[in-house]
């Protein structure tokens, strides 16, 4: 059951509406948890739920406990969750890369989002920034919370608990109209646009063939923006489904491919991924505090894991890496790089960017090195009988929409024209229609 799933938009929403509006008082949080768990058990398979209620059991006890002890007492604790939470994490997602067997071949949808938002968590706590929750319905609430659960945006304990105690306190709010704006956004990105890119970038980069320049620069474009409008389109229905049950979620995007440079990127692209790893692992290494070598050290290794975390394939990692050496770059040069026409250094970024999701969507090296070649001409022009006119058109259409139209989130909290409902209304009405032949969200698989 997805977010663009007929099931979820047409049963389990209203239903879940019909439960938690009317509530008031702890029964607010209960109820939006034991809703977030269903949700979650309807995502893949049940089982789905045993490793995150554990994860959510193991953290709200031990939290207390670390918060009363000082030294080695409150290291070992802390040690303790994230052997486990993290030791939990590896072995669904890591095993097999190191030639291990785990339990499952099937991971757990979400389990890198919960896990690095249950560590913020304990490590917040070690280090005196927060304090434990006694509530254990809030602190499953906000592990669980259904709208970010499976793909995030990765939210912070203090971002979330103070509203869902709140909730407790005023019942829902719900913001109809916001929530509105962002899901019919998010559905229409995601079903328009991101379903129909993936439609036509897989048969362009089909790995039985060698794909000529004109096919591997199409399939480039095509996956840049496929990604985006798939994981921004979520981001936006996250974002409006929990303005639905009176909750604001944090930004995740704002508009990244128009980033002047990649330090600017990873400010605008996943946004709370780059500052949980800017905050919980770059700075923890030391950050810039120990010296330039030392700084682009921390950065690549940061970003290495960053692409890790993923998936568990070295092509991952490789796209962490040639990120890593591209803030790296960034960072000697950054004088020389400012002094470009702004036109120019937007232009680089969002090639350097383009050519670095070769390794996010390449399955293995192999694959990666037949795409580099023929984006260099080396398989020739490849013009061939494909019929390019679909593709380029709907790149095109994505290329527009992605350099010409604000994020919704920033027309929502403005004052967004009758025009502007009236087209969204139209292309929400279209990908309604398409909700069926839509496919699940790429983030899903992390």
């Amino acid at each position: 059951m997805l977010f663009n799933s007929y099931e979820f938009l047409l049963l389990f929403l209203p239903l879940s509406l019909a439960v938690a509006l009317p509530l008031r008082g702890r029964a607010v949080v209960r109820a939006i948890a034991l809703l977030s768990l269903l949700f979650y058990a309807c995502v893949g398979q049940a089982w789905f739920v045993l490793p995150m209620v554990f994860t959510t059991c193991v953290d709200f006890a031990l939290a207390p406990r670390m918060a009363r002890r000082r030294g080695t007492a409150r290291t070992a604790l802390l040690w303790l969750s994230l052997t486990l939470n993290l030791g939990l994490l590896f072995w669904f997602k890591y095993a097999g890369l190191l030639g291990l067997r785990g339990l499952s071949a099937t991971l757990p949808a979400g389990i890198s989002f919960y896990t690095f938002q249950t560590v913020s968590y304990m490590v917040d706590v070690y280090r005196g920034d927060a304090e434990p929750e006694t509530d254990w319905w809030v602190f499953a609430g906000f592990v669980s919370f259904f709208p970010h659960l499976v793909a995030g945006p990765l939210t912070r304990h203090n971002q979330l608990m103070p509203q869902l105690h709140a909730l407790e306190r005023e019942g829902i709010r719900a913001d109809w109209r916001g929530a509105a704006f962002l899901f019919a956004s998010g559905l229409a990105k995601k079903v328009l646009l991101g379903d129909q890119l993936a439609a036509q970038v897989d048969p362009l980069l089909a790995a039985s063939v060698h794909p000529g320049l004109a096919a591997s620069w199409l399939g480039l474009l095509g996956f840049s923006l496929q990604i985006y409008f798939d994981f921004s389109g979520y981001t936006d229905m996250a974002l409006g489904l929990g303005r639905l049950f009176g909750v604001r979620l944090p930004r995740n995007f704002d508009s990244p491919y128009r980033s002047p440079d990649p330090r600017q990127f990873w400010r605008r692209w996943h946004i709370t991924l780059s500052s949980w790893l800017r905050d919980y692992l770059y700075i923890s290494l030391g950050g810039n505090r120990r010296g330039p070598l030392r700084k682009d050290l921390n950065l690549v290794l940061t970003m290495f894991l960053g692409g890790l975390w993923h998936g568990a394939q070295w092509t991952f990692a490789a796209w962490g890496l040639y990120h890593g050496g591209l803030l790296m770059v960034h960072s000697r040069y950054e004088a020389r790089w400012s002094r470009l026409p702004l036109p120019l250094r937007g232009a680089a970024t969002f090639g350097l960017v383009s050519l670095g999701w070769v390794f996010f969507k390449s399955p293995d090296f192999g694959f990666a090195a037949r795409w580099f070649q023929g984006l260099s001409g080396g398989n020739g022009l490849g013009l061939g009988a494909f019929p390019f006119g679909w593709p380029l058109f709907l790149v095109a259409l994505g290329l527009g929409w992605v350099f010409a139209l604000p994020e919704p989130l920033d027309v929502v909290d403005g004052d967004p024209s009758p025009w502007a409902w009236g087209l969204l209304g139209l292309a929400a009405a279209f990908a309604f229609a398409q909700v069926a032949r839509s496919s699940q969200f790429i983030y899903f698989q992390f």
